[in-house]
């Protein structure tokens, strides 16, 4: 038996029935809200954990009401009437390699500036979330654990302390404490046992003036055997939400608007694929959020953002799992954010994504760059392949757009990675043209770069100094759904209004169909040869060759030697031979375009054509070099690639590069630290369209 404590109507009290409103959204059906929130907490619980991941299981089940009942002090009877049956839901959600219910369990030992994990989670209402890069900020969120179920809410956490490992379980019940029936009576649970109860209470263990959570792992692990679920183990640490009495119907019937205009069709394919289970739906709701971090290894290639392993039943849901809409946004979100972090990141299923810089004025030190927004125009075959899906307005829950003219989708995000909303309508896409056909589709993700630094100038000095992500997050609401600026600030606002102009400009109009026109205007009816030939272009001194079997160009102080080369599907395999004399120490070798009024550099494809350049320099590997003092070749076999740009060793430099305005890799810029430097390699290149014939330019 556990002991109580009930919380009474007092000066100053946070009410149930204020906390269970507190996260001001009823639009959104509560299984979403559920899954955001649970996942934030657990992303934000492993901020400070070693891991490049975090593990989040949720577990759907049923328990034996009565044997619940009875560790509820005070209320059993009342549980055992309202609930007679052998059976009952429960659903719970664990999270592994997160540090758990961390901080303080006595009133005497909070910290004014900040009351710890337990104490925010378990006591605490509307105690704002300090650390940096967390994805929560009012402490609201949490209500929604009570709104799922009856208000009972069960938290089971374990921690590593200083002597070790240490376990915490603690019973929440938080109620509209001014709730009726129907008929006018009374609907409460706590005010059976104070009349004055202000709709909370929590069960654990009496000390003085606190109630503390049980520590006692014998105690622990049958109230966990009740669910039918295992206690923390070894050097596991992490928090369990359990939250008994749920109604699976009651939740998954609110999914689909009774209003929803859809076809029967789409209607009944969606049921029977996604809201038949409280599982199936969970699936779902976990893609929609955390799309941008489920499985994605990418992420500690670039920054120190953490993936997901998210599960349901303890079925994982790998990438390949996932809807091809919900893949799409992954590759969108892992290119935008690896922008903001000064790296490259180019996806192999979708290589036409463009990364664009979105720029405002007078808000930042040290530049205007607000973020980059990852866009791509694409097919719905392209999209789905083979497979039997609906359209992603569904997917998303935007019902209303399901029928409409595929309104382009922009998606938006902070560090954290869970998508804060998928805008149909509003600031972040008016503006955007309509897809010209009903089978394409323009989707786009913007990222902003959190750790640029506002102004101290401000016309709203409390954000003076403020980093960029934590301004956004004091734009959010308590369920985070959107950024609205406060009075006086229009960093959002300008952010929005330059992504939509960027996406118009870069991605609609330049994917209109006017190629040829363009391809007129230059002269540039380019190559019909079914793969590219490679091979370099003319030297200043009028040297030069076709490159199709192998061939060498020569400067005054550059000899540059191509052989034979691999061609597989899209990759080119280039070897080559490069050497450096008469003091030269640089060379940039740089891919161009041929046409029939001459070659194309990426610089002027970029201005003049403007569409994607249509290949990219995979990697630079250098095999063997040589100098005057090393007359033997001296081995390296490395370089730079798109994962790495930059190869610098005692020798020789090397640096991938792109043109002004292009996120294409065109470029290589070799530097020789030794004189006379000969060097042998390997340059891969990836041609994103067969019918173009491409050459190397030695300078």
């Amino acid at each position: 038996m556990l002991e109580r404590f009930v919380l009474p109507i007092d000066y100053g009290v946070s009410y149930g029935s204020v906390t269970l409103k507190s996260l001001q959204n009823d639009n959104v059906p509560e299984l979403d809200l559920l899954v955001r929130e649970a996942i934030q907490n657990s992303s934000d619980a492993s901020l400070q954990e070693t891991d490049p991941f975090f593990i989040v299981n949720f577990t759907t089940g049923s328990f034996c009401p009565s044997k619940f009942n009875f560790y509820m002090t005070g209320i059993e009877e009342y549980l055992n009437d309202r609930f007679p049956s052998e059976h009952a839901d429960f659903l719970e959600i664990r999270d592994l390699k997160t540090s758990g219910l961390t901080g303080c369990i006595r009133k005497a030992d909070i910290k004014k500036e900040d009351h710890g994990n337990f104490f925010k989670l378990i006591y605490d209402t509307g105690k704002r979330q300090t650390q940096a890069g967390a994805g929560g900020n009012w402490g609201f969120g949490k209500s929604v654990y009570y709104r799922v179920g009856i208000g009972i809410v069960i938290f089971y956490s374990r921690i590593k302390n200083e002597t070790g490992y240490e376990s915490r379980l603690i019973v929440t019940l938080v109620e509209d404490e001014s709730k009726k029936n129907p008929d006018g009576s009374d609907a409460t649970i706590l005010n059976r046992l104070d009349p004055n109860s202000a709709g909370k209470a929590w069960w654990g263990i009496r000390d003085g003036e606190d109630l503390l959570p049980i520590s006692d792992d014998e105690f622990i692990v049958p109230l966990l055997d009740t669910f039918g679920l295992k206690p923390f183990t070894g050097e596991e640490t992490g928090t369990s939400v359990i939250i008994p009495y749920i109604d699976p119907s009651k939740l998954l019937e609110d999914i689909i608007p009774a209003d929803a205009e859809i076809e029967s069709g789409i209607r009944d394919h969606f049921e029977t694929n996604w809201t038949s289970t409280l599982a199936d739906y969970l699936k779902l709701a976990i893609q929609r959020w955390y799309a941008p971090k489920i499985h994605n290894r990418s992420l500690p290639e670039f920054c120190d953002k953490k993936w997901l392993y998210a599960s349901v039943n303890n079925i994982p849901i790998r990438r390949k799992d996932m809807l091809p809409f919900f893949q799409l946004v992954q590759e969108l979100y892992t290119a935008a954010i690896a922008k903001t972090y000064g790296s490259e990141y180019r996806s192999e299923w979708l290589p036409q994504i463009q990364c664009l810089a979105v720029n405002i004025q007078r808000y930042f030190e040290g530049g205007s760059t607000s973020g980059f927004v990852a866009a791509i125009k694409i097919s719905r075959d392209e999209l789905n392949s083979t497979q039997n899906v609906l359209s992603p307005y569904v997917y998303i829950g935007k019902f209303e757009a399901e029928r409409g003219k595929n309104e382009p989708i922009v998606m938006y995000a902070r560090d954290p990675g869970m998508v804060i909303d998928y805008s149909v309508t509003g600031p972040w896409v008016k503006g955007i043209s309509l897809p010209e056909s009903e089978d394409e589709f323009i989707f786009a993700f913007y990222m902003p770069t959190t750790t640029k630094i506002l102004k101290n100038d401000l016309p709203a000095p409390e954000f003076a100094g403020m980093n960029l992500g934590e301004y956004l997050r004091a734009c959010e609401a308590s369920d985070h759904m959107g950024w609205d600026d406060p009075a006086k600030m229009q960093i959002v606002t300008r952010i929005q209004k330059n992504t939509v102009t960027q996406i118009e400009n870069k991605i609609v109009k330049n994917n209109e169909p006017k190629f040829e026109a363009t391809a007129s205007k230059l002269a540039a009816t380019l190559g019909r040869s079914l793969l590219p030939r490679v091979g370099y272009g003319k030297k200043k001194n009028g040297s030069g060759g076709s490159g199709s079997g192998g061939g060498s160009g020569n400067l005054k102080n550059i000899e540059f030697e191509i052989f034979p080369t691999l061609i597989s599907s899209n990759e080119i395999e280039i070897p080559f031979r490069l050497k450096l004399s008469h003091g030269k120490k640089t060379a940039d070798l740089e891919l161009i375009v041929a046409s029939e009024g001459g070659w194309i550099t990426p610089s002027s494809w970029q201005s003049d054509i403007g569409t994607l350049f249509p290949a990219t320099i995979e990697s630079f590997t250098v095999h063997t070099v040589t100098s005057n003092i090393d007359a033997q070749p001296i081995e390296l076999n490395d370089g730079c690639s798109s994962k790495n740009l930059l190869f610098d060793t005692e020798k020789l430099s090397a640096e991938l590069l792109h043109a002004e305005g292009s996120h294409e890799l065109s470029s290589v810029k070799v530097t020789a630290h030794i004189l006379n430097m000969e060097l042998y390699g390997l340059l891969k290149i990836r041609a994103y369209d067969k019918k173009y014939r491409f050459s190397i330019r030695v300078e």
